[in-house]
């Protein structure tokens, strides 16, 4: 790429990319986003256009360098996750960033609690709360961070902090309402923090709170183009209908997620309908039992692999 405009094409790229992923899962872009950063943007880092800002150009390459993060999570791959994430975040302190910062703090800590790590992943979600402060139009990624330090107490065992924590996340929500967007964050909404709040109550045992909190997270993915967030909030549903023996109902949800899931080239969706499976084996004999295990066992796909104990903050 030439030209003065570099960094706003990588800007309406990025943009596209993230709609897409959306609907389609990590899967179906993972290879040309990890191309598009190899081939079109690192170069930008060593020999950059004329007229291009340093930091400019740091910051678009530590937003797509996140978003080939994530995808990789979504297929499965933690252990390049970790190594994008890790990229991301210095690529955000090269261009004095600190939203873009925050926001890697934010993915680091989100794959922590999801591999069982709440003191690693409150730490950096805590590093990113520090850093979020300084930054303009970032109340929604500090709304997210809230989330993640709930998820983490929540695996803590610590419900009055995991609840504190939810209720600053809603506060910044709400203080976000008519505000502007951070540059090259993706959003942080309603039926996102429904959702994490319906798996942070799970993780607690408060599978009354849990099941509203999912109920809520699939009526406000139900109007939007969030396919695989609409996806993860009802195996969530499902799971705290196991929780609570209503395995029925479970199995017609489970049933639902492998008809919207083959839309979806998402590891972590086929993972967790696996899990879903594993638990309703022992379920007694129904027809709806049946017709979701036999769904979920067309389902394929890779689970996440480990990650590496270090962390770089």
């Amino acid at each position: 790429m030439t030209g003065g405009d570099v960094v706003e094409r990588i800007h309406d790229a990025t943009q596209q990319i993230q709609t897409a992923d959306r609907r389609l899962g990590g899967g179906a872009l993972y290879g040309s986003v990890s191309t598009y950063l190899a081939t079109q943007v690192a170069p930008q880092l060593v020999v950059p256009a004329a007229g291009v800002s340093a930091r400019q150009l740091f910051a678009a390459a530590a937003s797509v360098t996140g978003i080939a993060g994530w995808m990789a999570h979504d297929t499965g791959d933690d252990r390049a996750a970790r190594g994008y994430f890790d990229r991301a975040l210095r690529l955000s302190l090269s261009g004095d960033v600190d939203a873009l910062t925050a926001n890697a703090c934010a993915s680091m800590a989100h794959l922590a609690v999801e591999h069982g790590q709440p003191v690693d992943g409150m730490r950096m979600a805590e590093k990113g709360l520090q850093r979020v402060r300084g930054a303009q139009d970032a109340l929604r990624l500090e709304a997210r961070l809230h989330a993640m330090r709930a998820r983490a107490f929540a695996q803590l065992g610590d419900r009055a902090a995991c609840v504190e924590a939810l209720e600053a996340s809603q506060r910044s929500l709400d203080l976000a309402v008519g505000s502007g967007h951070a540059r090259w964050i993706a959003g942080f909404d309603e039926g996102a923090l429904a959702s994490e709040a319906a798996l942070s109550f799970l993780h607690l045992g408060e599978v009354g709170e849990a099941e509203a909190c999912a109920r809520e997270a699939i009526r406000l993915r139900s109007n939007d183009d969030r396919v695989r967030s609409l996806v993860f909030a009802r195996i969530t549903l499902a799971s705290v209908l196991v929780r609570t023996a209503r395995v029925q109902e479970a199995a017609i949800v489970g049933t639902e997620v492998c008809a919207a899931a083959g839309s979806l080239t998402s590891g972590r969706a086929v993972a967790k309908l696996g899990a879903l499976g594993m638990a309703l084996r022992s379920a007694p004999v129904s027809a709806e039992r049946a017709e979701f295990l036999a769904a979920a066992a067309s389902v394929t796909g890779a689970r996440r692999s480990g990650i590496d104990e270090s962390w770089p903050i």
